[in-house]
């Protein structure tokens, strides 16, 4: 059985068309992995060519018989080389093409084998359709939640004094895979981004800031891999930050909760209350029609009413600019809720959306959890509960593998 039935494929590509169409373009030549596992049901390496008019060919470098038997497409074939190209794709010139994720090296080939190319990008268009989600692809989602519902169960039982991040994170991480996660994320904008599947930061790694454009760093065990859980030992009454991603059957569902061994001080329970409020303003405001960045202005008004705005997804100069992000296939999809994001929500949209608060000394507290936008309400896909998890001292807990 093809792992994405044929009407939905059907769908998709169908809208490719229309954009492409709009564009001028006689046809979309699709080749990164998401793209591909998206519109044609399939990872192995391979081209999709959707012409504006006629079937979709899946032309294949390899694995043509996997290929065959994962994607539900009529048309899967060979190809040989590159160079097989300009018959394969009849004579079409104005071709769309994923170049917000393709090598300049790779398109001069392209140039080469394809005289007279005129070239135009299509990444933007098919992150577009890929942002509304088929009630198939949000039970994958919801069952990727599902699974990390249970990740957070087994991280709160093992979690005591005296353990360290790492040692969280293997218990974490070994929970996901237990749970069925696939063993690896897909991201797009950030070419050549590296991350861990897990963060655990405990106490002040949560302000070890680094290159990525997101909230959390972490003091990781290397420069070489300056990210996620450290060796950093786990004291009583400081925050700690479980935040992760868990795909399964390639969709993702994005998750953050902060524990405690013991109660944090009042201050930053009140902190964690405040990340709360703004879920639920964002939850309650989010509907079709409204845009990011309304929604960002309102996660402001509410973290400066609380006097708490300096802390708010970051620290200083190293604070992140949005508070949600799409979430499917790959990480970090549209819409974003951010400054200046002013394309409105649509049904089908699933976010992720994180508020966090950062103080300098004493780490970080926030919330995560998943939303569908639907016609008429939103959806709180993610079902773990959103309120801080207090671990008693000296509880009981289970045994982590050594670190």
């Amino acid at each position: 059985m093809a792992f994405v039935p044929g009407s939905e494929l059907e769908t998709r590509l169908d809208r490719l068309r229309r954009a492409t169409a709009e564009m001028g373009l006689e046809g979309a030549l699709l080749h990164g992995v998401t793209s591909l596992v998206y519109f044609a049901g399939t990872a192995q390496q391979a081209h999709l060519w959707v012409p504006v008019e006629g079937d979709p060919t899946l032309l294949v470098r390899r694995v043509l018989e996997r290929a065959r038997a994962e994607s539900a497409l009529d048309r899967v074939q060979p190809l040989g080389s590159l160079r097989e190209l300009p018959g394969r794709l009849a004579g079409a010139r104005r071709v769309g093409m994923e170049l917000d994720v393709m090598p300049v090296s790779l398109f001069a080939r392209y140039r080469a084998v394809l005289p007279g190319l005129e070239a135009a990008d299509v990444g933007p268009a098919t992150r577009s359709i890929r942002a509304v989600k088929s009630p198939w692809e949000l039970e994958r989602i919801r069952a990727s939640g599902v699974a990390a519902d249970a990740v957070v169960g087994e991280v709160r039982d093992a979690l005591h004094e005296g353990m360290t991040e790492l040692e969280l994170s293997i218990v974490a991480e070994g929970a996901e895979r237990r749970a069925g996660f696939q063993g690896m994320l897909r991201w797009r904008a950030t070419a050549g981004f590296e991350c861990p599947w897990v963060h655990v930061l405990a106490g002040g790694s949560a302000l070890a800031f680094s290159f990525a454009d997101t909230p959390f760093g972490g003091e990781g065990v290397t420069p070489a891999a300056p990210y996620g859980a450290g060796h950093r030992r786990i004291g009583r009454g400081v925050p700690v930050c479980l935040d992760f991603a868990l795909a399964r059957d390639g969709y993702i569902h994005d998750l953050t909760r902060t524990l405690s061994v013991g109660p944090l001080p009042d201050h930053l329970r009140r902190a964690h209350d405040v990340c709360v409020e703004v879920l639920d303003t964002i939850r309650t405001e989010a509907r079709p029609g409204v845009t990011g960045d309304h929604l960002w202005r309102r996660s402001l008004e509410v973290v400066d009413a609380a006097g708490l705005a300096d802390h708010f997804m970051g620290w200083g100069e190293d604070r992140a600019r949005f508070v949600g992000h799409g979430v499917g296939l790959e990480l970090d999809e549209l819409p974003v809720l951010a400054p200046r994001q002013t394309a409105a929500l649509e049904p089908g949209h699933v976010i992720a959306v994180e508020p966090k608060l950062f103080f300098p000394g004493e780490g970080a507290v926030g919330v995560e959890s998943t939303l569908a936008i639907h016609p008429d309400r939103v959806e709180t896909v993610t079902i773990t509960p959103e309120e801080l998890m207090v671990v008693e001292p000296g509880g009981p807990r289970a045994t982590p593998p050594s670190a």
